[in-house]
C-alpha cells in the first residue's frame, strides 16, 4: 500500500518524523565517539602488545605473546612494506623508536630497538570499531523498520480525514473500512455508528419536512378559498395576511425539504441583474415593495437560474427590512458586487453561524422566522458559485455577493 501523507509543520507526523531524525542524528554522533574510542583503544593495544612481542627481559630475541600477532624480521619484506606504506604515527623514545604503518589494508608497528629493527603485523580480525559500525548500521535500520511501521499506523487517518470532508459536504453515504484494532480503528467504529445515526435521523427529519409541509398545503389553500366568501373587508385583509404568512413559513419547509435532498437542479442561462433583482422584489409582500431602494450603477448580466435565484435575493431584501430601523433597504450594484444596506443594530449572533440553519434572531421583529431565510440564500448562491460576505459598517448591515466569477461575457 502506497503511502502518501501531506505532511504539515503541526501534524503528529511532522513531529514524529522531527523526533526521529533528531534520534537519528543524536544515536549517529554518539556512536561516532564511540568508533573514534574504539579506534584509539585498539591502536593503545596494538603497540603495547606488539612492544611486548619484541622485547623481553634480558634478551633482545623477540618472543610472540599474542597469537593474532606476526613479527617480520626479514629486512627485504620490512624495507618493502615500510617503502610502499602509508606512515599514520611516528613517536621516539630513549631506546626505541616506533612507526606505524598502513599497507594493503593491513596495520604494522615498525619497532627500532638498540638499532635492530622488527616488523610487527597485526592479523586480520574483526576490531571493535567494526563492531561499532554493524551497531550503528543496524541501529538506524531498526529505526527505519519503526518509522514506517509508525507512519503506516497513522496512514487510516488520512482516510478517515477523507470521509469527514465528505461528511461535512453533507454526503452521509459514506462508511471508514479500517479493521485495525487499535485507538484509530476504535475511532473509525464510532464514526461509522455516527454516521448510521445521522442518517437514520437526516430521513426522519426529512420525512417530517415534507409531510408537516404538504400536510399544511392543503388547509391554507382552502383557507384562502373561504376568505373570499368574507363580506367584511377588514377582516378579509387581516386573514389574507395571516395566510399568506403561513403559506410563506410553508414554501420555506418545502424550500428546506429540497436543499436536505439536494433535488435542486439549476438552469444557468445570462439574464440581466436588474430583471434578477425586480424578480427577487416580486416575491415580497405587496406593502414592502415600496421600502426597497436600488442603485444600479452598472448594468451586467450573470449566469443564474432565473426561478431559484432570485429567492436568494428576495430572502436578503427581506431579512434587511425585518431588521431595519428605518424599515427600508438599500440595493448597490457596483464593480461586479452586488450589496444589500440596511441601517440597524449589529446582530446579536456570532457572525459565523448567521448562515447557519434555524439560527436566528431573537427579538420581537424575528418571532415569526424560522431561521431559514440566510441559510437558504447561502446554499443557493453556493450552487450559483457566487460568495457572500457581511460586514457591519456606518451603523449598516451589508450583505455583500461577489458576482465576477459569473458575469456573463
Amino acid at each position: 500500500m502506497a503511502i502518501n501523507l501531506n505532511v504539515e509543520r503541526n501534524s503528529i507526523l511532522f513531529k514524529i518524523s522531527l523526533a526521529f531524525l533528531l534520534i537519528i542524528l543524536l544515536s549517529s554522533v554518539f556512536f561516532y565517539f564511540l568508533y573514534k574510542n574504539a579506534q584509539e583503544k585498539e591502536l593503545r593495544d596494538f603497540i603495547r602488545k606488539a612492544l611486548l612481542t619484541v622485547s623481553s627481559e634480558g634478551t633482545n630475541f623477540p618472543q610472540k605473546f599474542e597469537t593474532n600477532y606476526k613479527v617480520i624480521e626479514d629486512p627485504e619484506a620490512i624495507y618493502k612494506i615500510y617503502t610502499n606504506s602509508k606512515i599514520l604515527m611516528e613517536r621516539d623514545f630513549l631506546t626505541v623508536k616506533i612507526v606505524l604503518l598502513v599497507y594493503e589494508g593491513n596495520k604494522y608497528l615498525l619497532i627500532n630497538r638498540f638499532g635492530i629493527s622488527y616488523l610487527v603485523e597485526k592479523s586480520d580480525e574483526f576490531e571493535l570499531h567494526r563492531f561499532v559500525i554493524v551497531a550503528w548500521i543496524f541501529f538506524n535500520i531498526l529505526m527505519l523498520i519503526l518509522y514506517v511501521g509508525i507512519i503506516r499506523s497513522f496512514y487510516p487517518l488520512k482516510i478517515l480525514r477523507e470521509k469527514i470532508k465528505l461528511l461535512k459536504a453533507g454526503n452521509l453515504d459514506i462508511s471508514v473500512e479500517i479493521s485495525s484494532n487499535d485507538e484509530i480503528g476504535f475511532i473509525a467504529k464510532e464514526f461509522n455508528e455516527a454516521i448510521k445515526s445521522l442518517k437514520k435521523n437526516e430521513e426522519v427529519r426529512k420525512w417530517f419536512l415534507r409531510n408537516i409541509a404538504h400536510e399544511l398545503k392543503t388547509p391554507i389553500t382552502k383557507g384562502k378559498i373561504a376568505i373570499e366568501l368574507l363580506e367584511d373587508e377588514k377582516g378579509k385583509q387581516h386573514f389574507e395576511k395571516i395566510f399568506n404568512r403561513l403559506e410563506f413559513l410553508v414554501n420555506q419547509l418545502l424550500m428546506m425539504e429540497k436543499l436536505a435532498t439536494k433535488n435542486l437542479e439549476l438552469k444557468l442561462e445570462c439574464h440581466s441583474l436588474e430583471n434578477l433583482i425586480n424578480s427577487g422584489i416580486s416575491l415580497l409582500l405587496s406593502e414592502d415593495k415600496n421600502n426597497v431602494i436600488i442603485d444600479l450603477k452598472e448594468s451586467i448580466k450573470i449566469k443564474a437560474d432565473n426561478n431559484i435565484f432570485p429567492i436568494a435575493l428576495k430572502n436578503l431584501i427581506d431579512n434587511g427590512l425585518k431588521f431595519s430601523e428605518d424599515g427600508k433597504v438599500k440595493i448597490v450594484v457596483e464593480n461586479k458586487k452586488i450589496e444589500f444596506r440596511n441601517k440597524g443594530k449589529k446582530p446579536s449572533i456570532d457572525i459565523d453561524m448567521i448562515f447557519e440553519p434555524f439560527i436566528k434572531e431573537t427579538t420581537l421583529k424575528n418571532q415569526s422566522g424560522l431561521g431559514l431565510g440566510l441559510y437558504i440564500t447561502k446554499f443557493i448562491l453556493d450552487l450559483h458559485k457566487i460568495s457572500i460576505n457581511y460586514k457591519y459598517e456606518n451603523q449598516e448591515n451589508v450583505f455583500i455577493l461577489d458576482l465576477s466569477q459569473v458575469v456573463c461575457e
